[in-house]
């Protein structure tokens, strides 16, 4: 879900894009109309132009008929301005003008008018007083105050040795209306500062003040030669809001516009989520982390506290312990001096047995004690065959228990090892608890234990097998890392321990699975172990090997 900041950063967005599409469209109409109003505006200016040169040459043709060499020209202009007149019906009249014999001023000679209103004779008379002061040869143009929408041509030439004048009176209104102006454009035909016709008068409206390149003046420059240099020719062209924002361009536009912010708000969005996803991620493994590290730490304090409490157990027991070894050996001899006879054997087969399992716990005690202080012990060649035997027969009373058969698979003679016997008890002692724990949670009826002692290549091999349920990939993972346990009220510490205790000695602990679990102890043959301490992690705290099995 898109959170409400999101929302208004999405609107003002949408709403900054609609803005850059209209003004983009803007531009667009703009130069669209810009170069329709230009080209309008220039077939109108090459059309008003031909009507203007043909004008100029009728009053050119009109003086050269006038200066033929016959006699009587008149009736030539005569017919000839009533030819210009018909070809060209916005001509309302032509008109001669001469100085006569005895006349100090000019005076009408031909008139040559059409059905169409003329100015009245006093009007051109005054226009005549004006011609006659321009050069000669020079054709001007006059517009009739008093007659709107008139153009006057006028010519002043030498007759015969006598001043002339051809004026010709011409519709400009109708002129203008037969080009045809377009009805958004405004056309005005301008002497000098006087209008004399106006094409479509357009309002004065607020799009026509911001839009000022659509309102051209026109006079005769080096681009527009044929240009009369008195006449002004002003174009405006009217410009409405749906020209401007043509809406066959905004709408797709503005779709286009929306659907492109859209994809990119989903992709930021997405981007978004999945930087939170990776944060939080980080952030709860940091949190394992650091639990995980507090719970090994605990740990460590419970394995220290046990660690002194062994220590102490220790040197508590070592005095009982002595006393009972210490009379049993005294039993022993008492009988020797009596000399008793078999139906004593019972009893000394038991003190004996007291004696050495008094023994073997004084030497744990004693291992358990130098190990907590810190003092090495040296590993002996030894026979691995007998110490298997002794911790089966140590077990066997559990194997019993959970009805579990074993078998047993010796190399001979006996390989042998350089290896400390205690700690080699201990490791052994603890893969048989784990495979009769392992056994316990079976249901099937033949539950078994199967021992191999053999050699290969350079290394002896101690193998415990039973039929349990296995191992799955996970526990074969992390099986000998400290503090890891599938037992509800394990430590964690057993096979870790085993692994440490091997690695004194040279030894290694490996574990498969094999229609059930499979573990291995490689000892080295006959090869000198590393002191008991060294061979352990430099920077890892010493455990203690007598701890229960995991």
């Amino acid at each position: 879900m898109v959170k409400p900041y999101s929302i208004r950063a999405f609107l003002v967005q949408w709403i900054a894009i609609e803005l850059v599409v209209v003004a983009i469209v803007a531009a667009i109409c703009v130069i669209q109309i810009r170069d329709d109003f230009a080209h309008k505006r220039l077939v109108m200016t090459g059309q008003l132009s031909t009507l203007g040169a043909e004008m100029r040459a009728s009053l050119t043709l009109l003086q050269q008929v006038l200066q033929l060499p016959d006699g009587d020209s008149h009736p030539s202009f005569r017919q000839i301005a009533l030819g210009i007149m018909k070809t060209n019906p916005y001509c309302n009249s032509i008109h001669l003008y001469e100085v006569k014999p005895g006349q100090s001023e000019m005076s009408e000679t031909i008139s040559v008018p059409s059905t169409s209103a003329t100015p009245e004779e006093t009007d051109l008379q005054t226009m005549v007083s004006a011609v006659a002061r321009q050069p000669e040869g020079e054709i001007v143009n006059y517009a009739p105050p008093q007659f709107a929408d008139h153009v006057v041509f006028a010519m002043k030439f030498m007759n015969r040795q006598t001043p002339a004048v051809i004026i010709a009176v011409y519709d400009a209104g109708k002129a203008i209306q037969s080009i045809h102006v377009p009805g958004n454009m405004e056309y005005q035909l301008r002497l000098g500062s006087r209008v004399i016709y106006t094409a479509n008068p357009q309002p004065r409206g607020f799009l026509r003040t911001i839009l000022p390149w659509f309102s051209v003046d026109l006079t005769r420059t080096p681009e527009h030669p044929d240009d009369d240099v008195q006449f002004h020719s002003h174009f405006e062209n009217q410009v409405t809001l749906g020209e401007l924002l043509d809406w066959r361009l905004i709408v797709p536009l503005s779709l286009l516009g929306l659907a492109a912010l859209y994809v990119f708000h989903l992709l930021v969005n997405q981007r978004r989520a999945l930087a939170q996803a990776r944060e939080a991620e980080q952030s709860a493994r940091r949190q394992m982390d650091s639990l995980r590290h507090e719970t090994r730490l605990s740990q460590a304090l419970r394995v220290n506290a046990v660690g002194e409490l062994a220590s102490g157990i220790a040197h508590e027991l070592t005095q009982p312990l002595t006393a009972l070894l210490s009379q049993s050996q005294a039993g022993l001899i008492l009988l020797d001096q009596e000399k008793t006879g078999t139906k004593d054997s019972g009893l000394r087969q038991a003190l004996s047995a007291n004696v050495r399992e008094a023994r073997r716990a004084g030497n744990i005690l004693h291992r358990m004690r130098d190990y907590i202080v810190g003092n090495d012990v040296q590993p002996v060649l030894q026979d691995l065959n007998p110490i298997v035997v002794n911790m089966v027969e140590l077990m066997r009373a559990k194997l019993k228990e959970q009805n579990i058969e074993i078998s047993m698979d010796f190399a001979a003679p006996s390989p042998k090892s350089v290896v400390g016997a205690i700690e080699l008890e201990q490791v052994i002692h603890n893969l048989l608890r784990n495979a009769i724990d392992a056994l316990s949670e079976c249901s099937h009826d033949r539950k078994r234990i199967a021992i191999r002692t053999f050699g290969q290549d350079r290394v002896n091999i101690i193998e415990i097998a039973d039929n349990g349920p296995g191992l799955s990939g996970d526990v074969l993972k992390n099986l000998f890392h400290p503090f890891f346990t599938t037992k509800e009220n394990g430590m964690g510490l057993g096979l870790s321990l085993c692994t440490r205790l091997l690695e004194r000695s040279g030894g290694t602990l490996h574990a498969r699975n094999d229609d059930g679990a499979v573990f291995w102890i490689t000892l080295p043959r006959g090869r000198a172990a590393s002191p008991l301490i060294s061979q352990g992690s430099a920077d890892s705290d010493p455990i203690p090997p007598a701890l229960s099995p995991r």
